[in-house]
C-alpha cells in the first residue's frame, strides 16, 4: 500500500500560519510585558537619582556663586594655617 501525500488546502494552510502568527504576538506581548516590569522599575528609579543629583547640582552652583559675591569672608581663611578652632576651650 502507498502512503498519500499529506496535501492541505490554501485556506488551510492559511489558517496555520495565521495561528503561527497569533502565537507569536502573543508570545511577544508576554516578553514585552515581561520586560516592562523588570526594567520599568529600574527605570524609575534612574529617574530618581537622576533628578536628585541635578537638583544637588543646583545647590551646589547657589552655594558657590554665594562665596563667590562674598568674597571677604573667605580672605580671612589662612589655607596654610591648620590650627584647630577649638585650642582655647578648657580641659
Amino acid at each position: 500500500m502507498k502512503s498519500q501525500p499529506d496535501f492541505h488546502t490554501k485556506a488551510k494552510i492559511d489558517q496555520l500560519v495565521e495561528e503561527i502568527y497569533i502565537t507569536l504576538e502573543t508570545i511577544e506581548d508576554r516578553l514585552d510585558r515581561r520586560c516592562d516590569d523588570i526594567y520599568f522599575p529600574m527605570d524609575l528609579s534612574m529617574s530618581a537619582l537622576t533628578s536628585q543629583i541635578e537638583a544637588i547640582q543646583r545647590e551646589l552652583v547657589e552655594i558657590q556663586s554665594y562665596i563667590a559675591r562674598r568674597p571677604e569672608a573667605s580672605v580671612s581663611i589662612v589655607r596654610h594655617n591648620n590650627k584647630s578652632t577649638d585650642i582655647h576651650r578648657q580641659t
